[in-house]
């Protein structure tokens, strides 16, 4: 009776295990995807932009919009609690780790420029309960850290600093402990950075005390 208990409970853990999509987390994988992230717009920082850039196949015009680049910028990769919940609410590799392979930073190579560090470790992900031509649909997420201060994308968001959100794809995952898939379908996206409320407010008493001086 306990050999078949032991038995019982590897047979479970197996199915467990097989039970799960795996995939790196990478912007930058010939063949599969090339798609960098961007800064805000140095002219119009609220201007979100997204899509490929024409340089790169795509539509959209990134002229003038910077790479992020080096460890003060981090990225992250969201995925739906359940298939076709449209939520994004599950961070990838959490776990309870605060490693977290879905928590990257970006290259610091001037000539890579806009790509995330490669992640170590492969990420399960819930959502897909194989087989092994599953996908899931996901959303990557970035913004300056300021130095590590912001370490959540909530953080970075409450602080006001540059933050934005990818448009959501769709890429299949390989059934886990086989090899993990890379992602497909993710395209480039643009940080933003809206004005304090208060900077804004300032900004409107200042216009008004010229239109009045103008009138006096």
């Amino acid at each position: 009776m306990k050999q078949f208990a032991i038995v019982l409970a590897a047979l479970t853990m197996a199915a467990s295990a097989f039970g799960q999509g795996a995939i790196f987390f990478n912007n930058r994988s010939i063949g599969n995807v090339v798609a960098p992230i961007y800064g805000p717009n140095p002219v119009d920082r609220g201007a979100r932009q997204s899509g490929n850039a024409t340089t790169n196949g795509g539509s959209a015009n990134y002229t003038g919009y910077p790479l992020l680049l080096g460890t003060g910028y981090t990225a992250e990769l969201w995925t739906e609690s359940a298939p076709n919940a449209n939520d994004f609410a599950t961070l990838l590799g959490a776990n309870g780790n605060a490693n977290l392979s879905a928590r990257v930073q970006f290259r610091t190579a001037v000539t890579l420029g806009g790509f995330v560090a490669n992640g170590a470790a492969s990420i399960i992900v819930p959502s897909v309960p194989g087989p092994a031509s599953g996908q899931a649909r996901f959303q990557v997420r970035a913004w300056n850290n300021g130095g590590d201060v912001n370490s959540t994308y909530a953080a970075a968001l409450m602080a006001n600093r540059e933050v934005g959100i990818s448009d959501i794809f769709t890429s299949p995952v390989l059934a886990a402990p086989t090899t993990p898939g890379q992602i497909t379908g993710f395209t480039s996206f643009s940080l933003t950075q809206v004005p304090e409320p208060g900077v804004i407010a300032l900004g409107v008493l200042g216009l008004g005390a010229l239109l009045l001086r103008r009138r006096k």
